[in-house]
């Protein structure tokens, strides 16, 4: 089922779940910044910009993704460095 979640954005259950674990596991922050690193609308909070970059990975087809760890791996490749620590 899809679902309208945070500012109108519709991403499935599916990718709103493996997106919630994502944000959880790299502690990403609220706020803007990281859609422009994901490819997608630069306008996106944080958040939002996240549940739609695997929402778009999981319904591309043929699959480029095809495991929670293909996931995780992937985006971890496209989160910034930070040059603080």
């Amino acid at each position: 089922m899809n679902r309208a979640r945070n500012n109108k954005l519709w991403v499935s259950d599916r990718a709103h779940n493996v997106a919630e674990w994502l944000i959880h596991i790299h502690r990403v922050q609220n706020g803007y910044g990281l859609a422009p690193y994901l490819g997608v609308q630069p306008y996106l909070d944080n958040y939002n910009a996240v549940r739609l970059w695997v929402q778009i990975k999981l319904t591309r087809r043929p699959p480029e993704l095809q495991t929670l760890g293909d996931v995780r791996k992937a985006f971890r490749r496209l989160l910034p460095v930070d040059k603080g620590e």
